[in-house]
Formats: structure tokens, sequence, C-alpha cells
């Protein structure tokens, strides 16, 4: 997994420029740390920030979905069901423009998956029930129960 704690170069941006929001993506990522990008998220820019991770080059998707998760998990992004959709809906999703592009990341998005779970419980969005939508993800990609004692890697 050590790809995915590099900072995307130029090499892995290849073909970026061929889709108006994966150029914006990278007008505001590009050469940038997780914490670095955090401010680009929420406020009504974590649907936009969804749409371009979903069709950027699969490095830059797996460096910046976790940045996603990230802001998710944090304080600021507390309550915000648009940005918990919209991370979710990016897992959903990312699969159908690039197969196998989400499992080999998922293990460091799971904590975050599971966070949202947890907090959004009873929350419904247009895309259904965030519980079930989690628990979805987490068959998709093979997580490992939170009965398993976080054993084993």
């Amino acid at each position: 997994m050590e790809l995915f704690d590099r900072i995307p170069d130029e090499s892995a941006w290849s073909g970026y420029d061929s889709d108006f929001d994966v150029r914006d993506l990278y007008e505001r990522f590009f050469g940038k740390s997780h914490a670095q990008v955090q401010e680009y998220f929420g406020d009504g820019c974590s649907i936009s920030r969804m749409d371009a991770l979903l069709f950027a080059p699969r490095p830059v998707f797996q460096y910046y979905v976790q940045s996603f998760a990230m802001y998710v998990l944090s304080p600021i992004a507390a309550g915000d069901t648009t940005t918990a959709s919209a991370f979710l809906s990016l897992l959903e999703q990312r699969d159908g423009q690039d197969p196998g592009s989400v499992k080999p990341v998922y293990p460091l998005l799971a904590r975050c998956v599971e966070f949202v779970a947890e907090n959004f419980a009873g929350d419904t969005w247009n895309y259904g029930s965030f519980k079930e939508r989690c628990v979805a993800i987490a068959s998709e990609y093979g997580a490992q129960s939170n009965d398993a004692d976080g054993g084993g890697s």
C-alpha cells in the first residue's frame, strides 16, 4: 500500500486534462498533501470533489480519496450528510469507471465507512439508508467485521 501514501506526481495525473472536473481538481490538488486539500471539501464542494475523483486517474483517486475520508472524519464535517453521501457515492460508483480501483485502497477507507454507518445510521439520503449503503460497500470491498477485534492484516 506504499503507493497510496505518495502525493501523485505529474505522471500519475496523465490524461487529467480530458475532463473538465478533473482539470479543476488538478489545479486545486496537484502537489498537495492530504492536509493541504482539506479546505476543498465541505461547504457545498464535496459533490464537486466526488465528481472529479470519480473520473480522476487511478493513482490520483487512490491518494485523494483518503483526503476525502479524512475530511468526513474531521470535526468540521460533523453532521454533514451531503459530504457523507458524496463520499459513499464515490465508493459506490468508482469501480464502474475504473474496475478494481477501490478494493486495494479500501482498507485505508474502511474506518471512514464504519464512522458514517455509526454516525448517520438513522439518516437516509436520495440514494437510501446510510447504514445500508455502508454495509453494501463493506461487503463489496471485503472489509473485515468489527467483531474481528481489529486483529490480522
